[in-house]
């Protein structure tokens, strides 16, 4: 029986408090409380890797869980220490990149805990040949929203909100050429960083939430627009380790849950979760992404529809809450 879990994760976005604090405070710690877990955390990016795998080590005893929860980001825990961990308690890592780091770090590692959680099914083979069965299918998901849903005035027509990069300006850049105004939020933009608040506000008053990817581009006009996107794909083929292949993210699932309408890139298996035309819209290009922004500018009783269908599927299928109560019952079938 499970009643006391040991989390171990970052506290700040990619380790980096300039980047703002992580997810993980309400995708894990809340999530696990609000289910009726007694937790307790130890935060990767607080310690030098020396004292960090010592503190583990001594928690454990002390704490003495019936879980150990990782959501690695590198390599910050020494292989000695996890399978040290793993000869005695029950542990599990979050694998939430699979898509493009099986290679180059799952498989590394996978075999170092009792059992994995992996957001992409595609992988779930790849973990067998590796000798792992005890593999979880989950995905990213949203934080708890802040306030219930509500009807509220708009203020953007389209908005974006997340990290620059070269594909991303390139994106916004053909869409302000054919007329489409784009307020951008997050780092590299004009607007800065925002707050997990601010976010949600600007999800509720945008009529069109754009999600756009963040994987390199093989498009001939990006590497031409952004040479520096053709350095990074030169870098790919030789190191591996580079994001090649979009993801379904935690992005796709906070823009309904706090309640607004999403137009997205598609990524195959999307409609696992939501319904493609009734819950969530999706374009395969900037020509796309184009015909339906001026589409669902234009019909508001079809992008409204599509938002509070989504909405309601995301606010009770897609929160982390969700996820980590499915999580757990699947330790227990595996056990």
């Amino acid at each position: 029986m499970i009643k006391k879990i040991l989390i171990i994760a970052l506290k700040y976005s990619y380790g980096r408090r300039e980047f703002g604090p992580s997810i993980n405070k309400g995708a894990l710690i809340d999530s696990f409380n609000n289910l009726g877990f007694t937790t307790k955390t130890i935060w990767i990016d607080e310690h030098s890797k020396y004292i960090l795998n010592k503190l583990i080590l001594n928690e454990a005893d002390n704490f003495n869980p019936d879980l150990i929860f990782f959501k690695l980001f590198k390599d910050e825990i020494n292989s000695k220490t996890l399978l040290k961990l793993k000869n005695y308690y029950k542990t599990v890592n979050w694998f939430g990149d699979d898509q493009w780091r099986f290679d180059s770090f799952t498989r590394y590692y996978a075999n170092k805990f009792t059992f994995c959680i992996t957001t992409d099914k595609f992988s779930i083979e790849k973990y067998k040949k590796i000798g792992n069965h005890k593999v979880i299918l989950s995905q990213h998901a949203s934080i708890q929203p802040i306030e219930k849903y509500k009807k509220i005035d708009y203020i953007y027509d389209v908005s974006f909100v997340g990290t620059k990069s070269p594909f991303r300006d390139w994106f916004l850049t053909e869409l302000n050429k054919r007329g489409i105004k784009c307020v951008s939020f997050g780092k590299g933009w004009n607007n800065g960083l925002i707050s997990y608040q601010e976010m949600q506000n600007i999800f509720e008053t945008s009529k069109i939430n754009l999600n756009i990817s963040n994987s390199l581009s093989f498009d001939l006009r990006v590497n031409l627009y952004k040479p520096r996107n053709l350095l990074e794909i030169f870098k790919s083929k030789f190191l591996g380790n580079r994001k090649i292949t979009s993801q379904i993210k935690a992005r796709n699932f906070e823009i309904p849950v706090f309640g607004g309408f999403q137009l997205t890139n598609y990524v195959p298996g999307i409609e696992d979760y939501l319904q493609i035309g009734t819950e969530v819209a999706c374009y395969n290009n900037v020509e796309d992404a184009f015909s339906q922004i001026i589409y669902f500018l234009n019909n508001n009783d079809k992008r409204e529809s599509i938002r509070t269908n989504s909405v309601i599927k995301a606010r009770n299928e897609h929160t982390y809450l969700c996820r980590m109560r499915d999580i757990i019952e699947n330790i227990y079938l595996y056990s």
